[in-house]
């Protein structure tokens, strides 16, 4: 702002000191530097409040394009709303004249399938019995047989039984 050199500031002594007297220069001196010191108080104020003034604006300008976003977002989101109901409606119309399987059933691949005429042709009691034959000509050993006294030992000590001895 004031940029003084050093002989400029020799001169300055050398008037001051000449207009105002040796007694008084220490006081004027004084006076003089607070006087700069309220100066430079006043003016970083002034600057803070212009950096605080600035800020206010950005944020009031970054504010208003939040909201402009905010808004532009919720009209696309409003607009794909309305299309989605669009389609559905569509969707909608377009599968009530479709028969539902309950009303209209839909052949099923299994259909196209030849039949095998030797079970179809063959009554469930039958099957049945022919079951019931394969399981009882199945030879069972009865099971007191099985059970010697030394598998019984071991059923009541619950020890594993020994591997079976081959016959050699």
């Amino acid at each position: 702002m004031l940029d003084f050199g050093a002989g400029e500031l020799v001169v300055i002594g050398v008037v001051a000191l000449v207009a105002i007297g040796p007694k008084e220069l220490p006081g004027v001196l004084r006076a003089v530097g607070k006087s700069v010191g309220k100066m430079r108080r006043m003016a970083g104020e002034f600057q803070s409040q212009f950096s605080d003034a600035m800020r206010d604006m950005e944020l009031e300008e970054a504010r208003k394009k939040v909201e402009e976003m905010g808004k532009t977002m919720s009209d696309t989101v409003a607009d794909a709303t309305k299309d989605s109901a669009a389609h559905i409606d569509t969707y909608l119309a377009e599968t009530a004249s479709v028969p539902s399987p309950a009303t209209d059933p839909v052949p099923s691949p299994a259909s196209d399938l030849p039949t095998v005429p030797e079970i179809a042709a063959v009554p469930s009691e039958q099957i049945l019995a022919n079951v019931e034959a394969s399981i009882a000509s199945i030879p069972v050993e009865p099971v007191a047989a099985a059970i010697t006294p030394e598998v019984q030992q071991q059923l009541a000590l619950d020890v594993t039984p020994p591997a079976p001895k081959s016959a050699s």
